[in-house]
């Protein structure tokens, strides 16, 4: 099994043609609360995703989704369980026929 990083430049190059990627991509930032954020646009096999976790005040993760977006916010800690998150969501297997989170 590949990590999250190598999985998800895979599905990034792989959609790299010479024009999808003016339009869409992979983002990672930090927030100033503190902690991340991971958005993807451009896919079109994502399933839905309304997911929201709150362990602790720096120990979280929301994330929204739709086939074309995800959109992943966590904690300081939280960067490779949204990452995971995002992959999960690329391969269509993050959520469950009723669109819940199987996690």
């Amino acid at each position: 099994m590949i990590d999250s990083l190598t999985a998800l430049q895979r599905w990034y190059a792989s959609r790299c043609d010479g024009v999808w990627e003016h339009a869409h991509g992979i983002e990672i930032a930090t927030l100033d609360n503190p902690g991340w954020e991971v958005k993807l646009s451009g896919a079109s096999s994502g399933k839905a995703i309304d997911l929201a976790i709150e362990r602790d005040e720096s120990d979280w993760i929301s994330v929204r989704a739709t086939q074309a977006e995800f959109a992943g916010y966590g904690g300081p800690g939280n960067l490779p369980e949204l990452l995971a998150l995002a992959v999960e969501w690329i391969d269509g297997s993050a959520t469950n026929d009723e669109g819940r989170s199987d996690r």
